[in-house]
Parts: structure tokens; sequence; C-alpha cells
């Protein structure tokens, strides 16, 4: 009968990244993200900001060749007038190109933002002497990382070729008479075309981006999965980090804190200093042999249970060398010693008789 060792399996990476993982691998600049996603959202906008704006580009041109056929024919090159001439130039050409330009740079910021959030490292662009490794180069080259983006630039390839051929089928007619039309309708017809195949183009392109974007998220995933002993040893280191002691030791001090402000309603008396220490008790004579400390606290801890008393009607009594002997003697949930029993039993019957309840 064959035995298995389970200690081989030890070093499987079968578990899902831990969020230090995720933010380790976050701060080497390795995140999950997708260049054919952001390419093809820039390259839509930019399209879409052509259209919309079909009229203005229209109108510049007009105005740009109406200069260069008629007055620019005939202007006169000189040391005056080749300055003007050159920020004329400038100023026309910063019409057609900042439009497009500006709504690619936003959409392209905000894609990476929607991919990447917002992350600054230079961790990447450090040497890494690995990189040259030449049996870690055979293994990329021959990884399944490599073939799937060898399988997408088949895609991208066979698809637009597909598109560009079925877009200039179904316009040639416009195409083949182009020698029968004037300059505007030949522009018209060219751009119209053109148009038509980036556009198909791109909404391709933008699919295969979407189908990427979601490989590309769970290849990450899967690079940075975990054995076992992995992720017991990380959370050894994390537990014995004095960062992550404090934020638990500070995590269990507020609970505390919480249960016992919540308890105080539930006391029969606060015996207070009265500015630095109060002391809340509470005493069932049914379940209980002695009274018991339910709450305490100094200085601001005081106030807010005096005012948490005050709010619930519970009486609050002034003692100061009892209220500074319970603070020092007694821990919350302990039961009153015998030594300060009496003292406080005095306390309670003044309580009581306050409530009428003797």
């Amino acid at each position: 009968m064959i035995q298995l060792n389970l200690q081989l399996f030890s070093g499987e990476k079968t578990e899902k990244p831990t969020a230090k993982k995720r933010g380790d691998a976050r701060k080497k600049g390795q995140v999950a993200r997708s260049q054919e996603f952001g390419q093809a959202a820039v390259l839509l906008a930019g399209l879409f900001t052509i259209k919309v704006l079909s009229g203005y580009y229209m109108d510049q041109f007009t105005h740009m060749f109406q200069f260069d056929l008629t007055g620019g024919l005939y202007y006169k090159l000189t040391d005056e007038s080749i300055t003007p001439l050159f920020l004329k130039f400038l100023i026309q050409l910063a019409k057609l190109i900042l439009p497009v330009a500006g709504v690619i740079m936003v959409v392209g910021a905000f894609t990476s933002y929607l991919q990447v959030g917002s992350l600054f490292t230079l961790t990447p662009l450090m040497p890494d002497f690995k990189k040259i490794n030449p049996i870690d180069g055979f293994k990329r080259i021959f990884s399944m990382r490599t073939f799937v983006e060898l399988l997408k630039s088949i895609v991208k390839m066979l698809v637009i070729g597909f598109l560009v051929y079925s877009e200039l089928k179904s316009g040639w007619m416009r195409v083949s008479q182009l020698g029968e039309m004037d300059v505007i309708d030949i522009l018209s017809v060219i751009s119209s075309l053109a148009f038509g195949i980036f556009w198909k183009v791109g909404l391709a392109i933008f699919a295969i981006a979407l189908a990427d974007l979601i490989y590309q998220r769970f290849d990450f995933v899967k690079n940075l999965k975990m054995s076992k002993q992995e992720v017991k040893e990380e959370y050894k280191q994390m537990e014995g980090s004095p960062e992550v002691k404090g934020k638990i030791k500070e995590r269990q001090r507020a609970m505390a804190m919480r249960r016992m402000m919540s308890d105080v309603p539930k006391a029969d008396v606060i015996i207070t200093n009265p500015t630095h220490f109060a002391v809340a008790l509470k005493y069932d004579p049914d379940n209980m042999e002695s009274p018991q400390v339910i709450a305490k606290g100094v200085d601001e801890t005081a106030q807010r249970i005096k005012k948490i008393g005050r709010e619930s009607n519970v009486i609050c009594v002034e003692n100061r060398p009892l209220a500074q002997a319970l603070y020092r003697t007694v821990e919350i949930g302990d039961a009153v010693p015998g030594d300060l029993f009496q003292a406080v039993a005095e306390v309670l019957a003044y309580v009581y008789r306050l409530k009428g309840k003797v």
C-alpha cells in the first residue's frame, strides 16, 4: 500500500494571497493592469471627440487651407515676418491638437486610476539582475503569460484585418466613384470610411481589452497565491510585530471601555473623589455575596462614568477615601473586599434610603 507524505504538499500554493502579500506586491509596483484596456479607451475617446467636434475641425482646416492657398502664396518671408507667421502656425496647430490631446490625457489617466488606483513607486525602475538570468528568461519565453500574449496578438490581427476588409468591401462602390467627385465630397467619403473602420476596430479592441483585464487580474492573484506554510509564517511575523501588537491592545482597550460604559446604567451607586476618581458599584442581594465593581476610571474616564450615571439616574456619592481605595485595590468585575465592605454598605444603605428601598 502506497503511503503519501503530506509534507511534500506543504509548499503547494493553494491559498489566496493575504492582504499583507497584496500590499507588499503593490508597493513593488506589481498590480493587475491591462495595457490594451487603456489603449482601447483612449482610441474610442479620441474618435468620439473628433466625431463630436467634426464641424469645428472642418472650420479649422478650411481656414488653414484658405490662408495657404490665397494669402500664404504671396506672403513675403522676411526676418520680421517669419516670427508672427510661425506663431500663427503654432496656434493653428494647437487648436487642432489640444482638444483631442486633452481628452486622451484625461481618459488615459482615468482608466489607469480605475485599474491601479493611486500608486507611486520607483521600484520597477530599479535594476533587477534576475531579469537577465538566462534560465528565468527561458522560463518566461515558454510561460503561460507569453502564450496568452501571443494568442491575444493573433486575435487582434485577425479581428482588425476582418473589420478593415469588410468595411472596405462595403464602401468599395463609393471609393470607385471618387474620380467623379469634387474635393469636398472626396474628403467626406474618405473621412466617413476611415471613421467607420477606426470606430469598429476600437470597439473590437475594447472588447478584447475587457477580456484581457479579467485575465490579468486572475493571473495576478494566481501568481500571488501562497502555501499554507507561508500563511502561517506571515501570521507569526505579523503577530510578533510591535505595531500589530499595539493596534490589538488599542482595540482591546477600546472594546473593554465600551463594555464598561454600557454597564454604568446598571449600577446602584457611583462613588466619586469627586473630580479625579469614579467607581460604579452594583449589588444584587439574591445573586451576590458582596457588592461588585462594574466600572471605574480616573480624570476623563471618571467624568464620562459620572455623566452616563447622571443620564441614567444613578446616584453619585462623594467619598474621597473610599473612591481612591476601591479604584486602587479592586478590579472591574471583582467583589468588594472585606476591609472595605462596611464603608460600602453604609453608602448603599444611604442610597437605598434615598430611593425608598429601605
